[in-house]
């Protein structure tokens, strides 16, 4: 007995849904639900559905539309048992309308059914195979019904090892470890085959396996109940297998648990396999009126809720049995008589419906070939027509276009003289305007000019004060300050020196600034003792006085406390001054190979006010300030621009 529970749908609700639904969504909403928890109703959608059927196929060449429509029709023949005809109506959809991977697989779980339900195992087999090879690719939002697993498929052809041994490798595939209810279903199906069988002793380690899983689980209210029947289904195979070797009295307890909570939750198939076997085990105590009692309640199941005649016919065999017991031997051989009619006229009805169905398979396939081959001409007709149309209207647009064209350049012609006059006017406007703005530039640019030489000439007037105060100032340390404010005057002065000397009035040259800088500072501070050198390796690089001042001073500060503080007196030594160009800016290195700076020269209270302004400097001008004590001292500026 496998596990069946699910929440059905609400008709009222569906319908309410469906009315208020547009005609795309009506499809689709059909299409979602099983038919069969929609048959009463389906009488007062039916002519809906028909007609957008009808608009779809003569209007639409939407393929989702004809894919739904076709499983709405072929859920609806599943249901009526017309299965060679619902096969055909997928195959067809199959090739015809199914546009991906789900289309596919959703018509592939209903095929397999279909034959599954013809008894065509090998050919569900197939359908199976073709599932897996497309089961991975399908869309996780997607909900399609697996159908039957393979385990399934080879239990119906009673090759029961085999079916053992798939049902174990869909256990490692498919069921998480966490999965309680999945390893429950395992077992239970595990248990269900060893029954098939007649391997008791199997079943029941696998049965009592499911059980013990179910009872440590933590379960909530609401789900509490179908738990209990999922425990009583367990119970209720478990006593299949104590009735097959004989014990009656274990199964009896455990079949009556399946029962009641089997009509608790309106499972009434499982509810009739218990009163059925239950009714065999009080045959087998000789226990009449118990055994006749649940042969009452088991025919009334199957006269109001149990629908089909495989049911029928294992009720048929019981009461040949039962009567067989209370030696009415009359009525014993009236239900086995009635149990070899029904099943010889349903093997004969079978026969009949594959008969028929194949019948009405190919006075479809027919009726579909006319249908097509009318829709090609129709089809046909209109494109001819639409030719027609088209070529009418382009005709006619363009008669329109190339009058509107001719309208339009007797016209422009016309007023091509005014648009000529006033376009020259308007250049004579704009050839003024430049030149004023051209005057005005240039006049500015002479302001900017004579602004920059003025600076520069009140900068060369405060330096020559200051070499005055130098010849009457008899402290060194005055002297030595006055000298350094009047390098830095000059390394300001050199700025807008340039500046008003180039054309360009805002940028300078980087190479040239540094390498005049530098001149001018050498022939300052001149000392034989001293060697300097110069490499400029890019003059392309240009800056502005934003920039050019405060890297003035910074050189002018590092190279004067090289001649000063560097070598000792007497001694010859040797200074260098580069400027490389990087990707992003530019690395300036000033070095000498004197004494070096003293140990404790990063103590900011050992700094001098030249060493502070150096590193003022550099923070003015964002860049990298590296200083290297090897063979003397290393300066490193790295600038981005």
């Amino acid at each position: 007995m496998p596990l069946f529970f699910k929440a059905e749908t609400d008709p009222k609700l569906f319908l309410e849904k469906f009315n208020k639904a547009d005609l795309k969504n009506k499809v689709r909403l059909v299409s979602s639900v099983p038919f069969s928890e929609i048959k009463d109703i389906y009488p007062q959608i039916k002519d809906t559905l028909e007609n957008v059927k009808r608009l779809v196929y003569l209007r639409s060449q939407s393929k989702e539309a004809k894919f739904l429509l076709d499983k709405i029709e072929a859920d609806i023949e599943l249901y009526n048992q017309n299965y060679t005809k619902a096969i055909f109506i997928l195959e067809n959809s199959l090739r015809n309308h199914a546009s991906n991977v789900n289309d596919s697989l959703k018509c592939y779980s209903m095929l397999k059914n279909a034959f599954v339900k013809i008894r065509d195992i090998n050919k569900a087999f197939e359908i199976h195979h073709l599932m897996e090879m497309k089961w991975d690719r399908k869309s996780d939002t997607i909900n399609i019904d697996y159908g039957h697993q393979k385990s399934t498929l080879y239990n119906m052809l009673g090759l029961t090892d085999q079916a053992i041994n798939e049902r174990r490798i869909e256990g490692k595939k498919y069921i998480a470890k966490n999965d309680t209810d999945g390893y429950a279903n395992l077992y239970n199906d595990i248990g269900v085959f060893y029954n098939a069988r007649k391997r008791s002793d199997s079943a029941q380690f696998y049965f009592l396996k499911a059980k013990n899983l179910l009872l440590q689980k933590k379960v909530s209210k609401d789900r509490e109940t179908f738990y209990k029947f999922f425990l009583a289904l367990i119970d209720g195979n478990l006593a299949l297998s104590y009735f097959n070797e004989g014990d009656v009295t274990a199964a009896i307890p455990l079949l009556k648990v399946d029962v009641y909570y089997s009509l608790k939750v309106q499972n009434y198939e499982s509810a009739f396999n218990s009163y059925n076997l239950l009714t065999k085990c009080y045959v087998n105590l000789k226990q009449k009126q118990l055994a006749k009692s649940y042969l009452d309640s088991a025919q009334n199941l199957l006269n109001e809720k149990v629908k089909g005649i495989a049911p029928k016919l294992r009720l048929l065999l019981t009461c040949a049995s039962y009567y067989n017991s209370v030696k009415d031997f009359y009525k014993s051989n009236e239900c086995y008589q009635q149990y070899v009619n029904i099943n010889d006229s349903f093997q004969l009805m079978e026969k009949e419906r594959k008969i028929y169905n194949q019948g009405v398979a190919i006075s479809i396939e027919k009726s579909e070939i006319e249908l097509n081959e009318k829709d090609r001409l129709i089809e046909q007709n209109k494109f001819e027509e639409a030719k027609q149309r088209t070529f009418r209207a382009y005709l006619l647009a363009g008669i329109f276009i190339l009058s509107t064209i001719i309208i339009f350049l007797i016209l422009n012609n016309r007023n091509s003289k005014k648009r000529e006059l006033q376009l020259s006017l308007k250049n004579k406007q704009i050839g003024s305007q430049n030149h004023l703005i051209e005057q005005s530039l240039k006049e500015k640019e002479a302001l900017i000019k004579e602004i920059h030489h003025r600076v520069k000439n009140n900068l060369q007037i405060i330096s020559s004060m200051l070499s005055l105060q130098l010849g009457k100032v008899e402290d060194e340390t005055t002297e030595t300050i006055l000298k350094d404010a009047q390098q830095r005057i000059n390394a300001i002065s050199l700025t807008h020196q340039m500046l008003y000397q180039k054309d360009n009035i805002s940028t300078i040259s980087l190479g040239d600034y540094v390498e005049n800088l530098v001149g001018q500072i050498e022939a300052t501070i001149f000392s034989s003792n001293i060697e300097l050198n110069t490499s400029i390796a890019s003059r392309e690089r240009k800056i502005n006085i934003d920039t050019a001042v405060p890297l003035g001073l910074m050189i002018n500060e590092i190279l004067t406390n090289a001649y000063k503080h560097a070598f000792s007196a007497g001694t010859k030594g040797h200074v260098s001054v580069s400027l490389n160009d990087t990707n992003t800016g530019c690395i300036l290195t000033i070095s000498d190979n004197g004494k070096g700076l003293p140990k404790n020269f990063e103590n900011l209270n050992q700094k001098s006010m030249g060493m502070e302004l150096i590193h003022i400097l550099a923070e003015q001008l964002d860049a990298n300030l590296k200083i290297e004590k090897t063979n003397g001292t290393t300066f490193i500026i790295e600038m981005k621009f």
